[in-house]
């Protein structure tokens, strides 16, 4: 950093030293004026020829650099390049007169060349110091840009040779050069001036040498100093009064020196880069060797020391990685399996099928996959070495190196959860088929309850009640006793009824004797008139026409809803609906009340909804619960009719 830096003063001071010998050239203007060149075409070719070599050499750099690839930047400082060494070329041999053509309109022709090629110069390095966002550019694209770049030139050598009157006057013989080139000319020196400027600005933020849209090296202070140059010379080709004057070859002294800045700002930089760079990219080379090194043993211990299986394979289904933990597991050596075909641990039943679907996971693209993550999932099963089979779970994944496909599995045995598993979904079996039985228990014990209380002491009651009334009847009571006897009939009625809803709530007789229609019926209309809660019930008697098994279940599921609605809901409204079609019997409960908290639902004491849901899973339905706080709750039951017509 501090070497670039101390370039650009370096470059600063070269600058200024220039621009004083310039100034001393300018305050002798009139006796440098007086003299002529001797020999001045010559000078002026040979000058203009190796300025357009060295822009030429400038164009193959930026357009061949990097091959294919490209940048935006790179083709347009390409082509920029080229077109102003063509119209370098067509100034140079247009310079005083060509053979065919008259000599006044030559010297107009190779100013207007002139002006162009500089024109072309100038705004190519304003972009650069602009420092534009860049892009790639397809080979098509850039080739567009030749192309279009070589048709204008073209275009512009047709204008100027064919049509030279067309244009504004450059050159007036025996008078010199018209205002319009002046005006030219101090228009490129302000824009020279003001790349100069940026480019010194640039150099002083940040390091001098830098990278064009990050593939082409360029220095900024070269080319700061060409900037100058540029504008240096630009001011002597406005003074110069005829083509012999000295002013002339000054200028192009300044022009060479200012092509050859920006060759070793830009080529210079780009032909050497690589050579300056070889050895520190050879010792990253050796660092990168190393440090791949260390991270294939790092691997390979990882690999070594995992406590599951890993098993890499071929497109050929052969194992060219195992480690310890996989060997272990099947009951080989590490060698044994190294080489062998990846049937040597599938059972045989397996081998084709399990191949298939390796084949057909690679074609797919798909870089990973889990398999075997379900205890049905019996085909990625492995046998041991004494031809044990076990249950496996694993990943796999797939990777191509060198144009060869490789796949890698991940497993673990997983006898132990498969045994578990299997233990639990016996022990859940047996609790549901114990809770569906105690479930059948308590509804036949409450029917019976229910039927020697409503036939016995329900007769009893009623028997009473008419010796009751007969004694009512007797004239010779006294009217004390007549108020006894009414008190004690009063209390009789009371009990009679009471016996009747504890009947009614433990098994209502509409049940077994008008099926469950007209059960919830009765439900639905004691359950408004006893809470003062509208309920509405959407249903007809042959949705409704069930075995006594689902009919009591399902009537007890309303049940529990409604005593849940009235201790927890806080509601005003409920509606009970029922639907039915080919394959299934749905029906829901919902309620405008507060709502069910989450929480609230996964408490272990909701004893009520877990009821609901083991009356639901007994009949293979589904029990779904949709609740939010201050919208209320909706209990959703859908049962398969294949189910509960059985």
């Amino acid at each position: 950093m501090a070497q670039d830096y101390s370039r650009l003063v370096i470059v600063r001071w070269t600058a200024g030293l220039l621009a004083i010998l310039s100034l001393l050239l300018w305050l002798n203007h009139a006796a440098l004026s007086a003299m002529q060149m001797p020999a001045p075409l010559p000078v002026h070719t040979v000058l203009e020829t190796v300025t357009i070599v060295i822009f030429t050499s400038v164009f193959i750099v930026c357009w061949n650099a990097f091959g294919g690839s490209r940048k935006k930047s790179s083709v347009i400082l390409a082509v920029a390049f080229l077109c102003t060494a063509i119209l370098g070329f067509m100034h140079a041999i247009s310079f005083q007169g060509m053979p065919g053509f008259p000599d006044a309109e030559d010297m107009h022709k190779s100013l207007l060349f002139w002006l162009l090629s500089r024109s072309f110069i100038a705004t190519t390095l304003l972009g650069l110091a602009m420092a534009p966002q860049d892009s790639e550019v397809s080979p098509l694209q850039a080739y567009f840009v030749l192309t279009a770049g070589l048709l204008a030139t073209a275009g512009w050598m047709v204008m100027v040779f064919m049509f030279p009157h067309l244009l504004p006057l450059t050159y007036i013989e025996g008078e010199g050069q018209t205002s319009f080139k002046m005006a030219c000319e101090l228009g490129l020196i302000a824009i020279n001036l003001f790349t100069a400027y940026r480019f010194n600005k640039q150099g002083a933020a940040s390091s001098p040498t830098n990278e064009l849209g990050g593939r082409l090296q360029i220095e900024r202070a070269p080319l700061f100093l060409a900037a100058i140059l540029l504008a240096i010379s630009e001011v002597y080709f406005a003074i110069y009064v005829n083509g012999n004057d000295v002013f002339v070859a000054v200028g192009h002294v300044f022009q060479l020196l200012a092509a050859i800045a920006i060759y070793r700002g830009m080529v210079a930089v780009n032909i050497h880069t690589p050579y300056a760079t070889l050895a520190e990219t050879s010792q990253n080379l050796a660092r990168s060797a190393e440090e791949l090194s260390i991270e294939r043993e790092r691997l390979s211990r990882m690999i070594d020391t995992a406590i599951d299986g890993i098993i890499t394979i071929d497109e050929t289904q052969s194992i060219i990685l195992v480690n310890p933990a996989a060997a272990a597991m099947f009951g080989h050596d590490v060698q044994y399996l190294m080489g062998a075909s990846l049937n040597t641990v599938l059972p045989e039943r397996h081998r084709q099928v399990h191949g298939r679907h390796v084949k057909e996971f690679g074609e797919t693209g798909a870089t990973r996959r889990k398999m075997g993550s379900n205890f049905e999932d019996f085909y990625v099963t492995g046998v041991k070495a004494n031809g044990e089979e076990f249950p496996i779970e694993a990943s796999i994944s797939s990777q191509i190196e060198n144009g060869r496909r490789f796949y890698t599995v991940i497993f673990r045995d997983i006898t132990e959860r498969k045994v578990a598993k299997e233990k639990m979904a016996l022990y859940h079996d047996e609790l549901t088929q114990l809770s569906a039985t105690l479930q059948s228990i308590r509804e036949e014990e409450r029917k019976h309850i229910a039927r020697e209380l409503h036939d016995d002491l329900g007769q009893l009651l009623a028997a009473l009640r008419m010796d009751l009334s007969l004694l009512q009847r007797d004239s010779i009571l006294t009217g004390k006793t007549q108020q006894t006897i009414n008190s004690m009939d009063q209390l009789l009625l009371t009990s009679i009824t009471t016996l009747r809803r504890i009947a009614t709530d433990l098994r209502p007789r509409a049940l077994d004797e008008g099926g469950l229609y007209f059960a919830l019926q009765t439900l639905q209309k004691d359950f408004s008139i006893r809470h003062g809660i509208a309920c509405d019930l959407e249903a007809n008697e042959e949705q409704l026409a069930l075995d006594d098994a689902r009919s009591t279940a399902i009537f007890r599921i309303v049940q529990e809803s409604l005593t849940n609605v009235v201790r927890h809901a806080a509601a005003t409204e409920v509606q009970i609906v029922f639907e039915r079609n080919a394959t299934m019997l749905s029906f829901s409960i919902a309620d405008n009340g507060k709502g069910i908290e989450a929480e609230e639902m996964r408490k272990s004491r909701s004893f009520g909804l877990v009821g609901m849901r083991e009356r639901v899973k007994a009949m293979h339905g589904e029990f779904l619960v949709d609740s939010q706080p201050g919208e209320g709750t909706r209990l959703k039951i859908n049962l398969p009719l294949r189910y509960v017509n059985n």
